[in-house]
């Protein structure tokens, strides 16, 4: 098999990392944690179950996960945030896609969100995908300060794998609802820094929208009130982003 080197970016996270990294164990023992100055346990509890831990200042996610990347062992590189767990499906496929080698530039992963506990099965986050397995020589994270994304090329090869991501969102509503707040905050910067303006129509009628395709449409009713609240809280995050932009 074609090694491959895990990379996650942590903060606060003494809770979660642990599932984390025991599942990135069935795959690679060169585990890079990157920790930008927690105050809990979670450098010591990665530590303990034999990551790598580097400290570094806040730069931004795409810097902090660059960062990370550069000090991995391997080329190949499996990007997952501290909230997120690879299942052993998920696992599996890999082995297969990397065994003797990758045939291709970028690996695609289905998603699953954990939202409160409850496993997220409707709305606007079905289904999801994201690259997150690349080669560190052709790909790299860019410059967004939010919503991050690789510098992926129309040439590059990308194949879609099995199995899920399971991503532990929050724990709670309003834990939700203060990143709603953050997010949208940091859109509105990038978009002043671009000079972009919101009109009417993208203030008031872009979260209706929103919130009418990922409750109705998508069906988010069907995962009763935390489908209600997501699509809810995503039509403010629109509307948030737009009014902060002004």
């Amino acid at each position: 098999m074609t090694p491959l080197s895990a990379v996650i970016i942590t903060v606060n996270q003494e809770k979660k990392i642990l599932k984390t990294i025991e599942a990135l164990k069935l795959l690679t023992d060169d585990i890079v944690v990157v920790d930008s100055g927690s105050t809990d346990l979670t450098r010591k509890v990665a530590r303990a179950a034999g990551a790598k831990v580097l400290e570094h200042a806040w730069e931004g996610y795409s810097a902090q996960k660059n960062f990370g990347n550069a000090w991995a062992k391997h080329d190949w590189i499996l990007s997952v945030d501290d909230d997120e767990v690879i299942s052993q499906e998920l696992v599996e496929s890999i082995r297969k896609a990397f065994t003797p080698a990758p045939d291709a530039d970028a690996f695609d992963l289905p998603f699953r969100t954990v939202f409160s506990g409850k496993l997220i099965r409707f709305g606007g986050w079905n289904p999801e995908s994201h690259v997150r397995i690349f080669n560190k020589k052709q790909i790299q994270w860019n410059t967004d300060a939010v919503h991050e994304g690789l510098t992926l090329k129309t040439e590059h090869r990308i194949k879609k794998l099995s199995g899920y991501v399971y991503h532990y969102t929050v724990d709670t509503p309003e834990q939700f609802a203060a990143k709603t707040d953050r997010y949208s905050t940091l859109f509105a910067e990038k978009g002043a820094r671009l000079g972009k303006k919101a009109n009417l129509v993208k203030l008031f009628l872009s979260p209706v929208f929103r919130f009418l395709v990922e409750y109705i449409f998508k069906f988010g009713f069907l995962d009763g009130y935390y489908g209600w609240f997501i699509a809810k809280e995503n039509a403010r995050y629109t509307y948030l982003k737009y009014k902060k932009l002004g």
